[in-house]
């Protein structure tokens, strides 16, 4: 009896072969070959492992929603709590499945930092109990690098927007003292940007686009899937992020850079756009109150 259910459609064989290899080398047993034992009936089979297996985890992709195999074994995980499921396609989910977040394996390629593979593993550690055996310890560093060049670059925003405040609203300085806005040269008639552009394309063109993702936690509701949020310019340093979800609703975000991570400069809604994902993928969360990730379309 294997502690995890693995449930694919026969198409996606190959990427279920890569996943259990991954999932076995932290320590974990995994059922997902559907080898049977001579004689055995295979429904017989399938039905006492999936009963057993104290985590399920679904691999949706375009084949697996039109699976009745995969749906069934989702609804029977479902029940009994024991569901974790994971996008390997950008497909809509059955709609039963839609209000349970996925974690995206969509661009894993074998590499266990990768951090949908992160998410999943810790969903399968919740769900067994205890964390994942034999973790590397690069994954948690990942993690806390992460979290610490997050904590940075906040930190850094609101030293730089407190001291600019200060500094302009300063009533004791002389007016003389005082910056007037720069004048912008001219060219024929037509104004000049004062700034030259970032090295690498203005801030502005390297995040504005589509991205369909999920809502993964909500202070005022749920999460949801397959929820587009788009981005556009309205300065070489400012965008606009709309989303026909109305609890996204519409931010402006002035946009610093640290790296190749777009991330807002200030304010009450942290974002970041990470240009070494392939393709990019945006982080956000509306004045703080629910935490939307997803992945740029092309």
């Amino acid at each position: 009896m294997a502690e995890i259910f693995l449930s694919y459609a026969s198409e996606d064989r190959d990427r279920a072969a890569m996943l259990a290899k991954a999932l076995g080398a932290l320590g974990w047993t995994v059922w997902w070959d559907r080898r049977i034992v001579v004689g055995e009936a295979f429904d017989q089979a399938i039905e006492r492992e999936l009963d057993t297996a104290k985590c399920v985890v679904v691999l949706w992709s375009r084949h697996s929603i039109a699976s009745e195999w995969v749906k069934n074994e989702a609804a029977a995980a479902s029940d009994r709590g024991v569901l974790v499921p994971a996008l390997i396609d950008s497909v809509k989910l059955p709609l039963e499945f839609r209000r349970r977040q996925a974690a995206e394996l969509i661009d894993w390629k074998n590499d266990p930092s990768h951090v949908g593979f992160q998410s999943l593993c810790e969903g399968i550690a919740s769900a067994i109990g205890g964390d994942p055996r034999n973790l590397p310890i690069r994954h948690q560093q990942a993690k806390q690098s992460l979290s610490r060049r997050w904590i940075l670059a906040g930190i850094a925003a609101m030293v730089m927007a407190l001291g600019l405040g200060v500094y302009l609203a300063n009533p004791w300085r002389p007016a003389a003292s005082r910056p007037s806005p720069p004048t912008a040269p001219s060219k024929g008639g037509t104004p000049l940007e004062t700034q030259p552009p970032i090295a690498g394309g203005e801030l502005a063109d390297l995040v504005v686009g589509s991205y369909l993702g999920n809502v993964m936690s909500d202070s005022k509701g749920s999460s949801r899937s397959d929820i587009d949020v788009t981005v556009t310019r309205l300065d070489r340093y400012t965008v606009r992020v709309t989303s026909s979800y109305q609890r996204l609703g519409t931010v402006d975000v002035t946009l610093t850079r640290i790296g190749n991570q777009i991330l807002g400069a200030g304010g009450d809604s942290p974002f970041m756009v990470d240009l070494d994902r392939n393709p990019p993928t945006l982080q956000i969360n509306p004045h703080n109150e629910l935490a939307y990730a997803g992945t740029k379309q092309k």
